[in-house]
Protein backbone atom coordinates (compact mmCIF):
# COMPACT_ATOMS: atom_id res chain seq x y z
CA UNK A 1 0.00 0.00 0.00
CA UNK A 2 1.31 3.44 -0.83
CA UNK A 3 1.89 6.15 1.77
CA UNK A 4 0.08 9.45 1.34
CA UNK A 5 0.91 12.82 2.85
CA UNK A 6 -2.52 14.13 3.78
CA UNK A 7 -3.92 17.25 5.48
CA UNK A 8 -7.28 17.27 7.23
CA UNK A 9 -9.51 20.05 5.90
CA UNK A 10 -11.25 20.34 9.28
CA UNK A 11 -8.47 20.38 11.89
CA UNK A 12 -5.54 21.13 9.48
CA UNK A 13 -3.44 18.27 10.98
CA UNK A 14 -0.94 16.64 8.60
CA UNK A 15 -0.35 12.89 8.56
CA UNK A 16 1.48 10.29 6.51
CA UNK A 17 -1.03 7.47 6.07
CA UNK A 18 -0.67 4.08 4.41
CA UNK A 19 -3.87 3.30 2.48
CA UNK A 20 -5.04 1.76 -0.76
CA UNK A 21 -5.94 3.89 -3.77
CA UNK A 22 -9.58 2.79 -3.33
CA UNK A 23 -9.62 4.06 0.27
CA UNK A 24 -8.25 7.41 -0.87
CA UNK A 25 -10.63 7.82 -3.82
CA UNK A 26 -13.72 6.75 -1.87
CA UNK A 27 -12.81 8.98 1.10
CA UNK A 28 -12.45 6.09 3.54
CA UNK A 29 -9.32 7.55 5.18
CA UNK A 30 -10.15 9.05 8.57
CA UNK A 31 -8.12 11.78 10.27
CA UNK A 32 -6.49 10.25 13.36
CA UNK A 33 -6.94 13.53 15.28
CA UNK A 34 -10.56 14.55 14.64
CA UNK A 35 -12.18 11.68 12.74
CA UNK A 36 -13.00 13.71 9.62
CA UNK A 37 -12.87 12.06 6.18
CA UNK A 38 -12.14 15.38 4.46
CA UNK A 39 -8.46 14.72 3.75
CA UNK A 40 -6.52 16.35 0.91
CA UNK A 41 -3.20 15.33 -0.60
CA UNK A 42 -0.16 17.44 0.25
CA UNK A 43 2.21 17.73 -2.69
CA UNK A 44 5.83 18.06 -1.66
CA UNK A 45 8.82 18.72 -3.89
CA UNK A 46 11.33 15.90 -4.10
CA UNK A 47 14.68 16.54 -2.41
CA UNK A 48 17.18 18.42 -4.54
CA UNK A 49 20.28 16.56 -5.70
CA UNK A 50 23.42 18.64 -5.54
CA UNK A 51 26.65 17.39 -7.08
CA UNK A 52 29.64 17.61 -4.80
CA UNK A 53 32.87 19.39 -5.55
CA UNK A 54 35.17 17.29 -7.71
CA UNK A 55 32.41 15.02 -8.94
CA UNK A 56 32.52 14.75 -12.74
CA UNK A 57 29.42 16.19 -14.39
CA UNK A 58 29.93 14.66 -17.83
CA UNK A 59 27.72 11.62 -18.47
CA UNK A 60 30.45 10.32 -20.84
CA UNK A 61 33.23 10.51 -18.26
CA UNK A 62 34.25 6.87 -18.56
CA UNK A 63 35.78 5.49 -21.76
CA UNK A 64 34.30 8.06 -24.17
CA UNK A 65 36.24 10.92 -22.59
CA UNK A 66 39.25 8.87 -21.53
CA UNK A 67 38.36 9.26 -17.86
CA UNK A 68 38.13 13.06 -17.96
CA UNK A 69 35.77 15.37 -19.78
CA UNK A 70 37.47 17.42 -22.49
CA UNK A 71 34.43 18.58 -24.42
CA UNK A 72 32.43 20.27 -21.65
CA UNK A 73 35.01 22.88 -20.76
Amino acid sequence: MPNYDLRCNDCKAEHQISASMKEKVEKLIVCPDCGSVEMETIFKAPPAVVKGVGEPSCPNRSSACGGGCRHAG
